[in-house]
């Protein structure tokens, strides 16, 4: 039996890299995964690869700046498999390195969309789910290295996973009690 038993996980950003990898581990652990991506193909493609290997995946197509999107692959995850009981946030945009001199307003707006508001949305789904249904309920942010050290990108990008450690850490404390446990990780570079 796998530590994930049972449960049922929501990843963002699950089409490729760290996503992929997530949802991947966490069927062979035997949780049920909701793969959300805006690249459906890639997220279909993760999906038939854990469905393959045995495991139980099904992918939706979201955007995360979009908030009936985040709303849609909380719905599913619960319609589907009868539940949500974990929430991994890592879908992200990086910026291009730009300074504050440089950044524009449209691509500032951009990365917050994705890299903090869309993880603020699906936060604020899930908290209410588990509330209103007395569920225990864990979510992991992908807060990054850029999150704690402001030379990792350019200001938009540290700035939106900045704000990211601020929503995990306050997330964390305002729902310990009501068995809703929130952690960030804070990866580097990754191929």
């Amino acid at each position: 039996m796998g530590k994930l038993e049972n449960k049922v996980a929501v990843v963002t950003g699950a089409a490729s890299g760290m996503g992929r990898a997530i949802s991947v581990m966490y069927a062979q652990e035997g949780a049920k995964v909701v793969l959300a991506d805006y690249n459906l193909e890639g997220a279909e493609e993760a999906a038939k690869e854990i469905i393959a290997a045995g495991g139980t995946a099904l992918a939706v197509k979201a955007d995360v700046a979009d908030s009936n999107d985040i709303a849609a692959m909380i719905d599913t995850a619960i319609s589907e498999y009868g539940s949500l009981d974990i929430l991994v946030n890592n879908a992200g945009i990086m910026d291009s390195f730009e300074p504050v001199g440089e950044v524009t307003d449209e691509n500032w707006e951009r990365i917050f969309d994705v890299n903090t508001k869309g993880v603020m949305r699906a936060m604020r789904k899930a908290v209410n789910y588990w509330l209103e249904n007395d569920k225990k309920g864990n979510i992991i942010n992908v807060i990054s290295t850029g999150g704690l050290n402001g030379a990792h990108a350019g200001v938009a990008y540290g700035a939106s996973k900045h704000a990211v450690v601020a929503l995990t850490k306050n997330t964390a404390f305002m729902y310990a009690q009501k068995n809703i446990r929130v952690n960030g990780i804070a990866p580097g570079a990754v191929a």
